[in-house]
């Protein structure tokens, strides 16, 4: 066959298998719930995924799923085809994917240890699979590639992925550098780059650690590189899932004007697509966020909106962690202290590498009275997201554990940070003139209060005691502002 004649089949392939995607990700379906569904088996839906697979296939799917693919097809499937034969590609409205590759030992014994780096990058995989708006390619088909020297725009092409995370560990004199890259397959760049370097006494711990590391890292890194391409597209073109990612980008620029066209784009998804839980949970996400930092004409409203947008996230899917998140924190805020952390465990156990989950269930933590547990949730989540300060949340809530526990010198370094990250909210100058209050910074204390006064209304302590009942750290945090010389 002339090379010309063939291009038609391999672009209806790559149609079909970007339709099965899109169904998939749409109605929330994992790979293997899908294999056991249609009875494919996993690696036969793994080809197909990549556009690899016989029209016996096709009449599965079409049965299991409603779909009408042959007429997508112009010419006969091959059932052999060899991998790299399909050019494949994600399609730009699809959810996004990725390819995990064999992370590469590096090292004398490299035949013997190799073991370490394809004990991680499985981790890395199943840890990412917990994401369930990312479609992950399973090892067996990534695996193929290990050993080899490959063009990742290559193997985006044959496993028709979005992104590629490659990587490497080197054993050396008792310890274990592991690094990893994050690269946009269409135009090789690198989104993310990290090495880890730690100590091998229990190499498991630190496998296990790592995993966590390099997944918690990268997630923000995508949702970014998602809503930048959601961002380049006109609204009225986006499906739900972009008009989400889109939402998640202009949340996390933390301002009011982004908060409230992030609602509003939310409630366009939710349109489209009632029953998508992930967008009900980030529009309670915003709207609690909202109503903390007084963007709500009516705070108390915009809490009782976060609180029931975040109630029909969690009864939509109870197996989504951004609904179980939202709805643990508004109980908590609500002072429903044991209900608030049974749902903020839960987001946890739906994805350990869920970094701002780990703070915010280290908050109610915190309110509870749990303080020594409260600090090791959040110093864990410092640890798996150095870099995502999200208006400085990450290191605010550290700091007001350690406050609340009473441990105001490891506290101050924490708060200030938190300030310099998102100098506007107010709430974090509150701590932070606590803080110094506890520790006789009178002067430093003041001129945080002055800062602080000049952009809203002036701190009071009969206000925060108001704001603060219910929660176990409020006296610790109110005699601080006391001490500190904030008005009653």
């Amino acid at each position: 066959m002339k090379r010309g004649q063939r291009r038609p089949a391999m672009d209806d392939r790559r149609r079909i298998a970007d339709i099965v995607r899109n169904h998939l990700a749409r109605e929330r379906i994992s790979r293997e719930e899908f294999a056991h569904r249609s009875r494919l088996g996993r690696s036969t839906v793994d080809k197909l995924l990549v556009g690899l697979f016989s029209e016996r296939t096709l009449a599965v799917v079409e049965a299991t799923t409603g779909l009408k693919l042959h007429g997508q097809v112009a010419a006969p499937a091959l059932p052999d085809a060899a991998p790299g034969a399909i050019a494949t590609g994600a399609a730009e409205d699809a959810a996004p994917s990725i390819a995990v590759l064999p992370f590469t030992f590096m090292g004398e014994s490299a035949a013997s240890q190799d073991w370490l780096a394809d004990g991680i990058t499985e981790d890395i995989i199943t840890d990412l699979a917990r994401l369930r708006w990312l479609f992950v390619i399973a090892r067996n088909s990534t695996f193929t590639y290990k050993g080899r020297a490959v063009d990742v725009r290559e193997v985006a092409r044959d496993l028709g992925v979005r992104y590629v995370l490659e990587g490497s560990a080197r054993v050396s004199g008792g310890r274990v550098r592991v690094t990893g890259q994050l690269i946009d397959a269409a135009t090789g760049r690198h989104i993310w780059a990290e090495r880890y370097d730690r100590e091998m006494a229990d190499i498991f711990a630190v496998q296990d650690e790592i995993t966590r590391n390099v997944v918690a890292a990268i997630e923000p890194h995508l949702y970014a590189e998602e809503g930048f391409r959601a961002a380049s597209r006109p609204t009225a073109n986006l499906s739900a899932w972009g008009l989400a990612v889109r939402a998640m980008g202009l949340i996390n620029k933390v301002g009011r004007s982004q908060n409230e066209e992030a609602r509003r784009l939310l409630a366009a998804a939710l349109a489209l697509e009632p029953g998508y839980a992930r967008a009900q949970a980030l529009l309670a996400w915003a709207g609690w966020w909202g109503a903390l930092c007084y963007w709500w004409p009516d705070n108390a409203e915009g809490y009782r909106q976060a609180a029931r947008h975040a109630a029909a996230a969690v009864a939509q899917d109870p197996a989504e962690p951004w609904a179980r998140m939202t709805h643990g924190i508004c109980l908590s805020s609500a002072r429903q202290h044991e209900a608030g952390l049974v749902e903020l465990r839960a987001a946890l156990d739906l994805n350990p590498c869920f970094a701002l989950g780990r703070t915010l269930l280290g908050w109610g933590l915190l309110r509870a009275g749990r303080m020594e547990e409260a600090i090791a949730q959040t110093g864990l989540a410092l640890r798996m997201s150095p870099m995502d300060s999200f208006a400085g949340i990450y290191t605010a809530i550290h700091g007001l554990a350690l406050l609340g526990a009473r441990r105001f010198e490891e506290a101050l370094p924490h708060l200030r940070a938190s300030v310099a990250a998102f100098a506007e909210y107010l709430g974090h100058y509150n701590t932070l003139i606590s803080c110094c209050g506890h520790l006789g910074r009178i002067e430093e204390a003041q001129d945080y209060v002055a800062a602080r006064n000049r952009m809203g209304p002036p701190i009071r302590v009969a206000l925060l005691r108001r704001n603060l009942a219910g929660f176990a750290h409020a006296e610790v945090f109110v005699e601080g502002l006391v001490k500190a010389g904030v008005p009653e």
